[in-house]
């Protein structure tokens, strides 16, 4: 029988995930490192999904800004979540020592939210987005999350016609960045290699990313009295960069070998290597992806305001997600 999946909003998840207790790991360097490569992999098919929430607009054009009366433009907000496998991620945040177990969960939920705003264009049928989401470095029992997303498109319409759907093609990019951590007490991380080992004792310890993502689509929409059903399709090349690191206030211990030597026994396994300071551990692994998606849904119209409802799919990663947005449009 396969193994059941479970989903669950990030943060329960990570407060859950990091212990605060001591402990003590022992982890070979190398696996670190491998680690932390399949966690890069799947940050950079998986992100690209949640960078794409906002500007989700059942319309796929809304019209001109001149000429025509009223101009058309909209403000509004948006909030949603995709989903995004765990498996990676905790393996990663094992070898760093996180204590606490969450069984037989194979995805959780990563969230997002974007204030936004569409403006139509001049004489011809286009239409330019824009989004900003933001949420700065908090701490909550020793344990923090930042976010930050911005990104625009533009899409112009290929039929654009009275009684018809309207078609749309549009191009964008993102940008987004985030990271998840905590603070450690009484730890003590052992990383193996062949020429020895490397220990340190941890004060904090974070996983971290961020993903360009250029984004193209295609959508269809139709208005029938206060609905506007919508559907699209996506794609995506993104370059993405995630990795770790490990600080803390106490000396590194390398017992004798050069980090140099580290470094090139990494190389030799073909995997990334480390930057050690006397200020902690680090490792940031680069990655590009192609995805692709299907996204629709419908929105509610009531006078000038919307109420949109999308679902999403990634066909690569299976991966999925669901977001709701208010808007003011004329």
């Amino acid at each position: 029988m396969s193994k059941r999946t479970k989903t669950v909003c990030i943060a329960a998840l990570l407060i859950a995930k990091i212990s605060l207790s001591a402990f003590a790991q022992t982890a070979g360097i190398g696996d670190l490192q491998r680690a932390a490569g399949n966690f890069s992999s799947t940050i950079a098919e998986s992100l690209p999904l949640n960078a794409s929430l906002g500007l989700n607009w059942s319309d796929a054009h809304i019209g001109k800004l001149f000429p025509g009366l009223p101009p058309s433009l909209g403000v509004g907000v948006s909030v949603g979540a995709t989903s995004i496998e765990l498996s990676d991620m905790e393996r990663l945040a094992d070898m760093l020592g996180f204590g606490g177990r969450l069984p037989n969960m194979d995805r959780m939920l990563f969230p997002g939210y974007t204030a936004e705003a569409r403006i139509g264009g001049l004489f011809l049928p286009f239409d330019i987005g824009f989004k900003f989401g933001y949420l700065p470095s908090m701490e909550f029992n020793n344990f923090n999350i930042n976010y930050f997303l911005i990104g625009g498109d533009i899409r112009y319409a290929i039929l654009n016609r009275p009684f018809l759907p309207r078609i749309s093609v549009a191009v964008g990019f993102n940008y987004m960045r985030g990271g998840i951590g905590g603070r450690i007490r009484g730890a003590n991380l052992e990383f193996d290699h062949p020429d020895g080992s490397l220990s340190i004792e941890p004060d904090e310890i974070d996983l971290y990313w961020s993903t360009r993502s250029l984004d193209f689509r295609v959508q269809v929409s139709h208005t029938f009295l206060i609905l506007t059903p919508y559907l699209g399709f996506g794609a995506s090349y993104a370059w993405s960069r995630a990795g770790y690191e490990i600080r803390t206030r106490s000396n590194i211990d390398l017992n004798g070998v050069d980090v140099n030597d580290i470094n090139n026994y990494l190389r030799s396994q073909g995997l990334e290597t480390v930057n050690i300071r006397g200020s902690g551990i680090s490792s940031s692994i680069n990655n590009s992806a192609f995805g692709f998606r299907v996204f629709g849904g419908m929105s509610f119209n009531l006078a000038v305001f919307r109420l949109d409802f999308t679902g999403m799919y990634s066909f690569l990663d299976n991966n999925y997600g669901a977001s709701i947005g208010v808007r003011f449009q004329l």
